[in-house]
């Protein structure tokens, strides 16, 4: 089980990150994630689903808990992660970039979320519903909804 959660961790920094908005934080929270994990080895259930959802869920519940935790005693958690174009990108394609993570951050973090995880981590509906607690139909109308919202953040960075 190792080395599979070792293949599950870049996809799951990109998910931390874009919750708690930093990377040295996202880094916390996976390895927090994988912590609790190995420390209880039993509690992945492999007839309940694929690993991926269910440690991505795990994830997830640990950024939750540091927003809880940032907001009683911190600063803001919806602060957008800052996001740059390798230089090897064409130029088109560092302003799409850009304007992309720039409206991103503008959502609000449930909607953020839900496209991260089918947009960027190309989990399936099923996958999505497991990390996030709900029904696929849920899945479905909020990920419809949260990119309206991005098409419609988007307008704002248009030239």
């Amino acid at each position: 089980m190792r080395q599979q959660l070792a293949r599950l961790g870049g996809g799951a920094h990109a998910l931390a990150i874009q919750i708690l908005g930093n990377s040295e934080d996202a880094a916390d929270a996976v390895h927090d994630a994988f912590a609790v994990v190995l420390a209880k080895p039993g509690a992945y259930d492999a007839r309940k689903g694929p690993l991926r959802p269910w440690f991505l869920k795990v994830v997830r519940n640990r950024c939750l808990d540091m927003l809880r935790r940032r907001r009683a005693t911190g600063p803001d958690p919806d602060e957008l992660a800052a996001g740059t174009a390798s230089p090897e990108q064409a130029a088109g394609e560092a302003e799409r970039s850009a304007a992309i993570t720039l409206a991103l951050g503008t959502l609000p973090a449930e909607r953020r979320e839900i496209v991260i995880l089918r947009d960027y981590l190309d989990l399936s509906y099923a996958e999505i519903a497991e990390v996030l607690g709900v029904a696929p139909g849920t899945v479905m109308s909020r990920l419809h909804r949260a990119r309206l919202a991005l098409k419609e953040a988007l307008k704002a960075y248009e030239p």
